[in-house]
């Protein structure tokens, strides 16, 4: 009683201490309290599984919560979307990824119901065997996947909770089984004591080092994540190369860059439907890229932007300023816009331009609306680019406008410190007096001479793949004009970046119940550049040739009042880690911008980023899918592998109890016949027309294992359990036992090789 007691608490005390691990990873706010007092009702009952009223009590509290999952399934799913979204926004934030959250349909739903349920069932798979059996490998090998995963989402472990697992699951370990003799009592022992003091110390060292030591090892994490970087950019180089990774190529769907022939099937990817037909090509915003990194574009640093704004609503009000802007102009009623995600190629909310985008904690910073779901209903206007003109507004749009100017000037100037070298020279040989004059020279040079292909050899490894396209392969598709224009409208003194949607023609929209709609296939995802303008927000610019122009500077010039000549200064290009102050004061012209050296010092402080090497978040994300698949592919073969070993335990306990049950003849003879099937199982034992007497000479012959004589006896006292009047007494019965186990491990020897396994997990047969 004493033992099942003690491995009930280390057993509850280890789940809690899983329970507390995951929701720091995962940063759920679930009632913690809750969940942790029904599972500690549940270990509590497994304590008396002992006995039959302790069965029932635990059997009938499982069933109850069971019952209760499967009445409010609901809730328990809605539990499960708020656990998943909680390990994607971890996954998205350490691996700089796209990963939405998904829509939970209980509004306030925090995953307790689920929590509890998920618990009581590994309680179930483990109690008996762990509290039971003292068995504790399984237990600790599923705290050791659990952990494994929370590594990889970039956990911490600050909290008490990693104690109280590894602890716990070391007691139980120590405490084995105390049936067995005295050192099993003696390891008892030192369970008890050993797990009640260290588990105490886990509190304390949760408590009161758990802080002190985190701060001492983050550094080391630091170091750790540098050495990782190394490696990671290593294999980038090496794998992938910018030419693609083992043939998954979707450029347009985040800010990966390579020359990997795109694979398009012309399927639907998006319905769009309006409420008003559009008169210019639409363009839906998916991906936005920030920092250029030589084989990929990265997303915001969604941490350093709320280091910069606070407000909770702060990316609502900065993704939404123009949107505000065309509003406050326009005149005619707002439209609408459904977007319906057949199969897209990223998860983003793909928003059109001018449309507002909601707010529902899916905004990642100041640049894109990821989503998951299935149809996404817009307003906004669609006729938004007749209403923005070319330049400057003459007022900030907002305070928080007014503000994000200056993380604009900071942010979207940035370039890599080293590599470049050849584009920065030829963009230093001109020296431009606007924003517009900027944007003349840039769009017609990436296009000049540089036809558009999707037929391309690899970049060579060591090339950047800017420069590559621009200096000598000179042909490309969107990805390598957009990214080009990009890095030369930086050095150039222009904020901008780089952009990946869906663009989609004005002609395409025919009439519909709904307004109008267009179907977006998979040819028509596509890549273009964003440029700020103070007080309207981020403005496409097409500069992929054969497209058609995006035409909020086609009204403006044609009106013949171009404001662009005022333009804001924007301050010099940046490199890539360090950000410049942009002057308060305005100025009238744009001042030729010239790329800044950092020192060695600055060097030193900010990592590396280059073409070739570098730990862009496509690796990552590609290794992580790689671990994630071979993740599921080892839990599947962990489930089949338990399955036989559960179905080999229990074949061997009923063949166990027909040997032993109470009539002993009746013992006997279940023994004789386990014995004939194993026999001919193994090919021994043929189809026979002789007596008894020759047939078990017969078999003494094929078994050299046996004495003359002595399966003749065996035989013998079968019959007798068969047929006498007289019930065998039970050294008999262990006799006929101890023959058929004797017949058993010989087999077993001496079986071929390929058939053991057959043996022992399919016809589960005793191998000792």
């Amino acid at each position: 009683m004493k033992a099942y007691f003690l491995r009930s608490i280390y057993l509850y005390l280890s789940f809690a201490g899983m329970y507390l691990t995951l929701e720091e990873t995962l940063g759920l706010f679930a009632n913690g309290n809750v969940i942790l007092f029904l599972l500690g009702i549940d270990c509590l009952f497994l304590s008396f599984v002992r006995w039959k009223w302790g069965r029932i009590f635990w059997y009938g509290w499982n069933g109850l919560v069971f019952i209760t999952g499967a009445f409010l399934w609901k809730k328990v799913f809605a539990g499960y979307l708020v656990v998943e979204n909680g390990g994607r926004k971890q996954l998205s934030s350490y691996y700089h990824m796209t990963l939405a959250q998904k829509k939970v349909p209980i509004e306030g739903e925090q995953g307790e119901l689920f929590l509890v349920f998920a618990l009581t069932l590994l309680v179930c798979v483990l109690g008996t065997l762990v509290v039971q059996k003292g068995r504790v490998a399984m237990l600790a090998l599923i705290q050791m996947l659990v952990f494994t995963l929370e590594l990889v989402c970039g956990s911490s472990f600050r909290g008490p909770g990693i104690y109280l697992v590894v602890l716990s699951v070391f007691a139980l370990w120590a405490m084995g089984n105390r049936r067995g003799g005295k050192n099993q009592g003696i390891l008892f022992s030192v369970g008890v004591w050993a797990g009640s003091i260290l588990l105490l110390l886990a509190f304390v060292c949760g408590a009161l080092l758990g802080p002190a030591l985190y701060k001492r090892a983050d550094k080391l994490n630091r170091e750790l994540y540098g050495k990782v970087q190394e490696v990671t950019a290593k294999m980038s180089s090496a794998v992938r190369s910018q030419n693609g990774l083992w043939g998954d190529h979707t450029p347009t769907a985040d800010g990966s860059l390579n020359n990997y022939q795109v694979e398009q099937s012309d399927e639907t990817d998006l319905e769009v439907t309006v409420s008003e037909k559009p008169e210019q090509t639409m363009y839906l915003r998916g991906f936005i890229g920030d920092t250029y990194e030589g084989t990929y574009w990265h997303r915001i640093d969604e941490d350093e932007f709320y280091k910069e704004f606070s407000e909770k609503d702060a990316a609502y009000q900065i993704q939404n300023i123009l949107y505000r802007y065309v509003q406050k102009r326009a005149q005619e009623e707002e439209n609408t816009a459904v977007v319906r995600r057949v199969q897209p190629g990223g998860e983003y909310g793909y928003v059109p331009y001018g449309f507002q985008v909601p707010d529902d904690g899916n905004l990642v910073g100041d640049s894109y609306y990821a989503s998951t779901e299935e149809e996404l209903e817009y307003s906004g206007y669609v006729k938004w680019n007749t209403l923005v003109g070319n330049g400057p507004a003459p007022e900030a749009e907002s305070e928080i406008e007014e503000i994000y100017r200056e993380y604009v000037a900071q942010q979207y100037l940035k370039v890599p410190v080293e590599g470049l070298d050849r584009l920065k020279e030829y963009c230093a040989q001109y020296d431009f007096g606007s924003v517009q004059e900027v944007l003349d020279f840039v769009v017609p040079t990436v296009q000049e001479g540089r036809p558009y292909s999707m037929e391309l050899e690899p970049v060579p490894a060591g090339k950047d793949f800017a420069e590559y396209f621009f200096f000598d392969q000179k042909k490309g598709y969107c990805i390598h004009y957009a990214t080009t224009a990009t890095l030369m409208l930086r050095l150039m003194g222009v904020p901008a970046r780089y952009v990946t949607g869906y663009m989609v023609n004005d002609d395409e929209f025919v009439e519909s119940a709904g307004g109008f709609t267009a179907k977006v296939p998979d040819s028509q995802a596509h890549a273009w550049v964003e440029v700020y303008r103070e007080g309207k927000g981020w403005i496409p610019v097409e500069v992929t040739p054969g497209y058609a122009s995006i035409s909020s500077e086609e009204s403006e010039n044609q009106g013949g009042s171009s404001d662009l000549e005022s333009q804001t200064t924007m301050p010099e290009p940046t490199p890539v880690q360090e950000t410049a102050t942009p002057e308060p004061e305005r100025e009238e012209e744009l001042q030729p911008a010239e790329p800044t050296h950092p020192t060695e010092e600055e060097k030193q402080a900010a990592p590396e980023v280059n073409g070739e090497n570098n730990s862009d978040g496509a690796m990552m994300a590609a290794i992580l899918r790689v671990f994630l698949g071979i993740f599921a592919v080892a839990a599947a073969a962990f489930l089949c592998w338990t399955g036989i070993l559960l179905r080999r335990k229990r074949i061997l306990e009923n063949r166990q109890q027909r040997f032993m049950q109470q009539d002993r003849n009746r013992g006997i003879c279940e023994i004789s016949y386990g014995l004939y099937q194993m026999l001919r199982d193994a090919d021994v034992c043929r189809e026979y027309t002789m007596e008894d007497g020759e047939y078990a000479r017969m078999m003494e012959d094929e078994l050299k294992i046996l004495e003359k004589g002595e399966y003749e006896a065996f035989l013998r006292l079968v019959q007798q359990a068969a047929y006498g009047n007289q019930e065998l007494g039970e050294e008999q019965r262990k006799g006929c036992l101890g023959f058929y186990r004797k017949i058993a491990v010989y087999l077993w020897k001496h079986m071929d090789k390929r058939k053991k396994f057959w043996w022992k997990y399919m016809k589960c047969y005793e191998i000792s």
